[in-house]
Protein backbone atom coordinates (compact mmCIF):
# COMPACT_ATOMS: atom_id res chain seq x y z
CA UNK A 1 0.00 0.00 0.00
CA UNK A 2 1.18 3.36 -0.59
CA UNK A 3 2.37 5.85 1.96
CA UNK A 4 3.33 9.24 2.55
CA UNK A 5 6.54 10.34 4.16
CA UNK A 6 7.16 13.20 5.53
CA UNK A 7 11.18 14.88 5.71
CA UNK A 8 11.45 17.27 8.18
CA UNK A 9 15.26 18.93 8.58
CA UNK A 10 16.49 21.08 11.91
CA UNK A 11 17.72 24.34 12.68
CA UNK A 12 18.32 26.54 10.12
CA UNK A 13 18.21 24.46 7.65
CA UNK A 14 15.14 23.18 4.50
CA UNK A 15 14.06 21.10 2.13
CA UNK A 16 16.64 21.69 -0.55
CA UNK A 17 19.16 20.28 2.00
CA UNK A 18 18.00 16.98 1.51
CA UNK A 19 19.78 17.22 -1.47
CA UNK A 20 20.09 13.47 -2.80
CA UNK A 21 18.86 11.83 -0.15
CA UNK A 22 15.33 12.50 -1.17
CA UNK A 23 15.23 11.13 -4.30
CA UNK A 24 17.17 8.07 -3.33
CA UNK A 25 14.33 7.72 -0.05
CA UNK A 26 11.55 7.88 -3.12
CA UNK A 27 12.82 5.74 -4.87
CA UNK A 28 13.05 2.84 -2.55
CA UNK A 29 9.74 3.28 -1.49
CA UNK A 30 7.87 3.96 -4.38
CA UNK A 31 4.95 4.07 -5.17
CA UNK A 32 5.42 6.02 -2.25
CA UNK A 33 5.62 9.30 -2.34
CA UNK A 34 8.27 11.68 -0.46
CA UNK A 35 7.28 15.21 0.75
CA UNK A 36 10.31 17.66 2.04
CA UNK A 37 8.29 20.28 4.13
CA UNK A 38 9.62 23.58 5.85
CA UNK A 39 9.92 24.74 9.13
CA UNK A 40 8.47 28.41 9.41
CA UNK A 41 11.10 30.45 9.02
CA UNK A 42 13.73 27.80 6.75
CA UNK A 43 13.55 27.43 2.99
CA UNK A 44 9.90 28.79 0.83
CA UNK A 45 9.12 29.78 4.51
CA UNK A 46 12.14 32.12 5.25
CA UNK A 47 9.43 35.01 5.14
CA UNK A 48 7.84 33.92 8.20
CA UNK A 49 8.86 34.16 12.32
CA UNK A 50 9.62 30.92 13.82
CA UNK A 51 8.33 30.00 16.52
CA UNK A 52 9.46 29.79 20.53
CA UNK A 53 7.91 27.06 21.01
CA UNK A 54 8.38 23.97 19.01
CA UNK A 55 4.59 22.63 19.28
CA UNK A 56 3.84 25.85 17.43
CA UNK A 57 5.57 24.55 14.16
CA UNK A 58 3.12 21.40 13.89
CA UNK A 59 -0.05 23.58 12.49
CA UNK A 60 1.48 25.42 9.49
CA UNK A 61 2.99 21.59 8.71
CA UNK A 62 -0.41 19.93 9.20
CA UNK A 63 -1.88 23.13 6.68
CA UNK A 64 0.71 22.83 4.37
CA UNK A 65 -0.09 18.74 3.82
CA UNK A 66 -3.76 19.91 3.67
CA UNK A 67 -2.71 22.40 0.89
CA UNK A 68 -0.90 19.50 -0.69
CA UNK A 69 -3.73 17.07 -0.74
CA UNK A 70 -1.77 14.40 1.77
CA UNK A 71 -4.03 12.52 3.94
CA UNK A 72 -2.73 10.97 7.00
CA UNK A 73 -1.36 8.85 8.64
CA UNK A 74 2.20 9.88 7.64
CA UNK A 75 5.46 8.52 8.56
CA UNK A 76 7.56 11.25 9.44
CA UNK A 77 12.01 11.51 9.63
CA UNK A 78 13.10 14.10 11.36
CA UNK A 79 16.76 15.49 11.25
CA UNK A 80 17.37 16.85 14.87
CA UNK A 81 15.00 19.61 15.34
CA UNK A 82 12.48 18.14 13.27
CA UNK A 83 12.67 15.00 15.08
CA UNK A 84 11.49 17.21 18.12
CA UNK A 85 9.11 18.86 15.64
CA UNK A 86 7.96 15.25 14.13
CA UNK A 87 7.86 14.24 18.20
CA UNK A 88 5.15 17.44 18.91
CA UNK A 89 3.37 16.30 16.02
CA UNK A 90 2.63 12.54 16.69
CA UNK A 91 2.05 14.16 20.78
CA UNK A 92 -0.39 16.83 19.41
CA UNK A 93 -2.03 14.29 16.74
CA UNK A 94 -1.64 10.36 17.28
CA UNK A 95 -3.65 9.47 15.18
CA UNK A 96 -1.83 11.44 11.84
CA UNK A 97 1.21 9.66 12.70
CA UNK A 98 2.01 5.85 11.87
CA UNK A 99 5.92 6.15 12.21
CA UNK A 100 8.36 8.31 13.36
CA UNK A 101 12.18 8.08 12.73
CA UNK A 102 14.52 11.01 15.23
CA UNK A 103 17.50 11.42 13.41
CA UNK A 104 20.53 12.65 16.02
CA UNK A 105 17.85 14.65 17.83
CA UNK A 106 17.64 15.06 21.64
CA UNK A 107 15.58 16.09 24.52
CA UNK A 108 16.36 18.78 27.52
CA UNK A 109 14.68 16.55 29.78
CA UNK A 110 17.47 13.76 29.35
CA UNK A 111 20.84 15.00 27.99
CA UNK A 112 23.11 18.30 29.11
CA UNK A 113 23.13 21.39 26.79
CA UNK A 114 26.58 20.42 26.20
CA UNK A 115 25.91 17.20 24.51
CA UNK A 116 22.57 18.36 22.99
CA UNK A 117 25.20 21.07 21.25
CA UNK A 118 28.97 20.44 21.50
CA UNK A 119 30.77 23.51 22.67
CA UNK A 120 33.03 23.45 19.95
CA UNK A 121 30.43 23.55 17.10
CA UNK A 122 28.18 26.52 19.14
CA UNK A 123 30.44 28.55 18.78
CA UNK A 124 31.75 28.09 15.25
CA UNK A 125 27.94 28.23 14.08
CA UNK A 126 27.30 31.60 15.94
CA UNK A 127 30.94 33.05 14.30
CA UNK A 128 29.26 32.62 10.98
CA UNK A 129 25.52 33.90 12.48
CA UNK A 130 26.23 37.08 10.48
CA UNK A 131 27.85 35.67 7.52
CA UNK A 132 26.52 32.93 4.75
CA UNK A 133 29.79 31.86 3.90
CA UNK A 134 31.17 31.29 7.09
CA UNK A 135 27.94 29.78 8.75
CA UNK A 136 27.57 27.08 5.58
CA UNK A 137 31.53 26.64 5.60
CA UNK A 138 31.08 25.22 9.45
CA UNK A 139 27.94 23.52 8.82
CA UNK A 140 29.75 21.62 5.84
CA UNK A 141 32.65 20.55 8.66
CA UNK A 142 30.48 19.82 11.36
CA UNK A 143 28.07 17.84 9.40
CA UNK A 144 29.66 15.57 7.45
CA UNK A 145 32.74 13.38 7.86
CA UNK A 146 31.69 10.31 4.90
CA UNK A 147 31.52 13.32 2.36
CA UNK A 148 33.86 16.31 3.72
CA UNK A 149 36.05 16.37 1.02
CA UNK A 150 33.11 16.23 -1.54
CA UNK A 151 33.61 19.33 -3.03
CA UNK A 152 29.46 19.21 -4.41
CA UNK A 153 28.75 19.88 -1.27
CA UNK A 154 29.66 23.78 -0.17
CA UNK A 155 28.03 25.01 -3.47
CA UNK A 156 24.98 23.47 -3.04
CA UNK A 157 24.97 24.35 0.82
CA UNK A 158 25.78 28.50 -0.54
CA UNK A 159 23.10 28.00 -3.26
CA UNK A 160 20.77 26.87 -0.57
CA UNK A 161 21.23 29.71 1.48
CA UNK A 162 21.31 32.32 -1.21
CA UNK A 163 18.54 31.18 -2.62
CA UNK A 164 16.24 31.52 0.93
CA UNK A 165 17.74 33.38 3.82
CA UNK A 166 17.49 32.70 7.19
CA UNK A 167 17.52 35.71 9.15
CA UNK A 168 19.52 36.18 12.65
CA UNK A 169 16.29 36.52 14.33
CA UNK A 170 14.57 33.17 13.26
CA UNK A 171 18.13 30.77 14.08
CA UNK A 172 17.93 32.45 17.35
CA UNK A 173 14.30 31.58 18.09
CA UNK A 174 14.39 28.18 16.79
CA UNK A 175 17.79 27.41 18.81
CA UNK A 176 15.99 28.76 21.96
CA UNK A 177 12.66 26.41 20.92
CA UNK A 178 14.82 23.59 20.57
CA UNK A 179 17.09 24.55 23.93
CA UNK A 180 13.80 24.04 25.79
CA UNK A 181 12.39 21.31 24.27
CA UNK A 182 11.17 18.33 26.79
CA UNK A 183 8.40 15.86 26.14
CA UNK A 184 6.92 13.23 28.39
CA UNK A 185 6.73 9.82 27.02
CA UNK A 186 4.24 9.59 24.22
CA UNK A 187 0.90 7.79 24.16
CA UNK A 188 2.36 5.96 21.05
CA UNK A 189 6.69 5.39 21.53
CA UNK A 190 6.71 1.79 19.93
CA UNK A 191 6.15 3.95 16.78
CA UNK A 192 9.17 5.91 17.34
CA UNK A 193 12.92 4.55 16.69
CA UNK A 194 16.19 6.26 16.30
CA UNK A 195 19.43 6.56 14.02
CA UNK A 196 22.35 8.34 15.49
CA UNK A 197 25.83 9.00 14.67
CA UNK A 198 28.82 7.90 16.64
CA UNK A 199 31.13 10.51 14.97
CA UNK A 200 28.43 13.12 15.22
CA UNK A 201 30.55 16.60 15.88
CA UNK A 202 27.31 18.53 16.27
CA UNK A 203 25.19 16.63 18.79
CA UNK A 204 26.61 13.86 20.98
CA UNK A 205 25.58 10.71 20.55
CA UNK A 206 24.63 10.17 23.75
CA UNK A 207 21.92 12.21 23.50
CA UNK A 208 20.04 9.41 21.17
CA UNK A 209 21.12 6.67 23.49
CA UNK A 210 19.48 8.55 26.44
CA UNK A 211 16.35 8.91 24.71
CA UNK A 212 16.40 4.79 23.38
CA UNK A 213 17.47 4.05 27.45
CA UNK A 214 14.58 6.38 28.79
CA UNK A 215 11.73 5.49 26.68
CA UNK A 216 13.23 1.88 25.30
CA UNK A 217 13.39 2.91 21.78
CA UNK A 218 15.10 0.67 18.84
CA UNK A 219 18.16 2.60 18.11
CA UNK A 220 20.24 2.25 15.07
CA UNK A 221 24.25 3.73 15.38
CA UNK A 222 26.37 4.58 12.32
CA UNK A 223 30.31 4.40 13.28
CA UNK A 224 31.40 6.61 10.87
CA UNK A 225 28.95 9.07 9.70
CA UNK A 226 28.66 12.92 10.82
CA UNK A 227 25.15 14.79 11.69
CA UNK A 228 23.68 14.86 8.12
CA UNK A 229 23.51 11.34 8.76
CA UNK A 230 20.80 10.57 5.55
CA UNK A 231 23.09 13.17 3.36
CA UNK A 232 26.29 11.93 4.48
CA UNK A 233 25.24 8.12 3.97
CA UNK A 234 21.83 7.95 2.23
CA UNK A 235 22.60 4.48 1.29
CA UNK A 236 22.62 3.15 5.15
CA UNK A 237 19.66 5.29 5.57
CA UNK A 238 17.83 3.92 3.83
CA UNK A 239 18.21 0.48 4.57
CA UNK A 240 17.39 1.08 7.71
CA UNK A 241 14.19 3.30 7.00
CA UNK A 242 13.50 0.07 4.87
CA UNK A 243 13.16 -2.17 7.60
CA UNK A 244 10.28 -0.33 9.37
Amino acid sequence: MAETYILLRGLGRESGHWLEFAGALADAVAPSAVHCLDLPGNGTRCRDKSPCVLDNCVAPLRRECQERGLAPPYRIIGLSMGGMVGLCWLRLYPDEICDLVMVNSSLASLSPFYHRMKPGAFFRLLAGLFSIRQRERAVKKLSFNLRRHDSTILPALLDIAQRHPVKAGNLLRQLYAASRFRCDLPLHSERICLLASRRDRLVDVRCSQALAMHWQLPICIHDAAGHDLPVDDPAWTVAQLLLR
